[in-house]
């Protein structure tokens, strides 16, 4: 959904902001530009691609804003040399947001730049890499690797790794994962996703409890920060921190570069696992929470059906 964000009309704002954003910025100018309506990780990223698009426009000596048609095109073109669509997808979306929040108009919604986007999209297509699956296997080697010198942040990572995989949690999930959303008898730890309720293994319950030993007063975030002498914090865990935790069982386990595991690693994992059970698609969407069928469809190899079903979200813009 399209975020409501006013912009700025006053002639003196706008014309200090479009001179503060001619250069290189911070996140802090992001987030007064977006009144603060962008999570901490998108602010980040929307920094990162202005910043590069301003580096890209001084190099050809160009204003980046507003900015040419021209000096768009040419930078996805030659950001296309070194980065996946997506990226190329996001860098637009960003300068067009910049330029529409400072009551400019939008180039990237021009003719020119679309027909650049989809040139680019076309030779690019299936550059994107599915993520590596963090299988119930390697969970065990987890395991029992984890369980032999157990500190505070094994405790937490190996309880990490059986809540992402046994829900098929997203790690906005896991980081947003709260006290009240865990519920415990004398056998298991159930953990709640809205309305949707998951029992865990007895294994799972096992590690859960031994991360809980740590945080008697059972308040806030469930999964929290630990500094660098095994104090735990009070803040949760950041999606950074979530990614990180995830290579980390790459390193554990010894797997080579094109193996190694990201956030999403754990929900590829858990589609195939529920496949393997015998499970079909839409119940494995249903079990995932995903909106479609699209995304475990496409974790499942059924890129048929996956694109089919991509194809409904699609929507077709007006030329302009």
């Amino acid at each position: 959904m399209k975020k409501k964000i006013p912009c700025l009309k006053d002639p003196k704002l706008q014309k200090a902001s479009i001179r503060k954003f001619s250069k290189a910025i911070l996140a802090d100018d992001i987030i007064q530009l977006t009144h603060n309506s962008y999570a901490k990780s998108s602010v980040l990223a929307m920094t990162s691609d202005w910043n590069l698009f301003v580096s890209f426009c001084k190099t050809r000596h160009v204003t980046p804003l507003p900015a040419s048609l021209t000096a768009i095109r040419l930078f996805l073109e030659t950001e296309a040399k070194k980065r996946k669509f997506a990226s190329l997808r996001r860098y637009s979306i960003t300068i067009g947001v910049v330029h529409q929040l400072h009551s400019l108009t939008d180039p990237t919604a021009h003719r020119q730049i679309r027909l650049t986007l989809q040139h680019l999209r076309l030779n690019k297509h299936g550059d994107a890499r599915q993520a590596n699956a963090f299988t119930h296997r390697h969970l065990v080697q987890l395991d029992r690797i984890m369980s032999k010198e157990p500190t505070v942040k094994s405790c937490r990572d190996l309880a990490v790794y059986y809540i992402m995989f046994e829900c098929a949690m997203k790690r906005s999930e896991l980081r947003d994962l709260q006290f009240s959303s865990i519920s415990k008898d004398s056998d298991s730890v159930t953990i709640s996703i809205k309305d949707t309720h998951y029992q865990l293994s007895s294994q799972a319950t096992l590690a859960v409890d031994k991360w809980l030993a740590y945080l008697p007063e059972r308040l806030g975030f469930v999964f929290r920060r630990i500094d660098r002498h095994s104090n735990i914090g009070s803040e949760p865990l950041n999606d950074s921190s979530i990614y990180r935790i995830s290579r980390q069982a790459s390193d554990l386990l010894g797997l080579s570069q094109n193996l190694r595991f990201t956030g999403q690693s754990a929900r590829v994992g858990a589609a195939k696992e529920l496949e393997k059970q015998g499970y079909d698609l839409r119940s494995i969407q249903k079990f995932g929470r995903w909106l479609s069928p699209a995304m475990p469809a496409q974790y499942l190899g059924k890129e048929s059906t996956a694109e089919l079903e991509k194809a409904k979200f699609k929507i077709i813009k007006p030329w302009e």
